[in-house]
């Protein structure tokens, strides 16, 4: 068994796809102790992303498996299915486009293994050039741990998310065997679909481990899919929330931590998608108000009632509001969309 699985995404990659797979290669735990897998996501650049995977696939047949697939599922499907071929002790994701310090492995699976941790969570910095040399090791002294996790201190990890616990996939290493065996997947053909997999990880995990420490560097580039065109992705976020919500009354978690996954899906389902569309420049219209209103009608009937309102974010928690208290007009809409703006331009 390999030490640690990698999952990688690759969507018409073939210009960046080395600078990640150097510093993949390079890993300091060695080459043949991780298994890399390298998912081609129904690339449209004329087959050079996936000669770009082939040609590594050939030079490390024993550490890198190459899977093609005929329909585009987005990061999220890509994942899915790379999982379903991860064979390591330890699984970790990696955006083609970006890279890990050529130490992370090492120092994870190390922390991991030490400390019996179901996941290990990290920093990340973003960056957008690339110059071929190491960056600086950036390096604080926040460490801690969550050991036998309580109720209280569950519910500190899922609120946490607000701040200090990121809703990120790829800055944390997770126990293979938690994934497989709560058959834990990520939402399919969407973007924003990373708390999809976070959040139940979250609710299952016993040892969390949190390193203050910049081991991955996220690459901001304009054609990726935060940079491009939303016209069509507008209202992604919140229905990944809804997959959530109904993935996690499945699993029970909704009866034990209500109040606290109620405040998640209306702060991260609701408000982050009335955010993303502002801060692209989108005006919010009557149709995505509306979709957004029978969200939350449908999902959270109760949030006005909700303890942790008045601890976060009251004023913008308030704007929010006025989703279930307008009428859309096209005055009361022009009206939603500058108090918005005006808002989060204070932040």
């Amino acid at each position: 068994m390999k030490k640690i699985s990698v999952v990688v995404p690759c969507f018409n990659v073939s210009e960046c796809l080395g600078r990640c797979m150097d510093h993949l290669v390079g890993q300091t735990i060695g080459i043949e102790n991780i298994e890399i897998i390298l998912v081609n996501d129904a690339s449209t650049d004329g087959g050079a992303t996936w000669e770009e995977i082939m040609q590594y696939e050939s030079r490390y047949p024993d550490s890198i498996i190459a899977i093609s697939l005929e329909e585009n599922l987005r990061q999220g499907g890509a994942r899915n299915v790379g999982i379903s071929y991860a064979s390591g002790e330890y699984l970790i994701f990696c955006d083609a486009d970006d890279w890990l310090r050529l130490e992370a492995l090492e120092l994870l699976y190390s922390v991991a293994r030490e400390n019996d941790a179901d996941v290990v969570e990290f920093r990340y910095k973003k960056v957008s050039e690339y110059t071929g040399q190491q960056l600086p090791l950036e390096r604080g002294n926040e460490d801690y741990e969550l050991n036998g996790i309580s109720d209280e201190q569950r519910r500190i990890l899922i609120l946490g998310s607000e701040s200090e616990f990121g809703l990120g996939c790829m800055t944390k290493m997770y126990r293979m065997s938690l994934i497989k065996e709560k058959e834990i997947r990520f939402a399919e053909c969407l973007i924003c679909e990373e708390p999809s997999f976070v959040m139940p990880v979250r609710l299952y995990e016993t040892k969390h481990i949190y390193l203050d420490i910049v081991l991955y560097y996220y690459f901001q580039m304009p054609g990726s899919t935060m940079h491009s065109s939303w016209d069509s992705r507008k209202l992604d976020n919140a229905r990944v929330w809804i997959i959530l919500y109904e993935d996690l009354k499945k699993r029970g978690f909704l009866d034990k931590y209500p109040v606290e996954l109620e405040y998640m899906f209306w702060s991260w389902g609701v408000g982050l998608t009335i955010r993303m569309l502002l801060y692209r420049k989108y005006v919010v219209q009557e149709e995505e108000l509306t979709f957004l209103k029978e969200m939350i009608l449908k999902y959270c009937p109760n949030i006005r009632l909700n303890p942790y309102l008045s601890k976060f974010g009251a004023k913008w928690n308030g704007i929010l509001m006025g989703i279930l208290d307008i009428e859309f007009t096209p005055d009361n809409i022009v009206d939603f969309n500058k108090n918005a703006l005006e808002y989060l331009a204070g932040l």
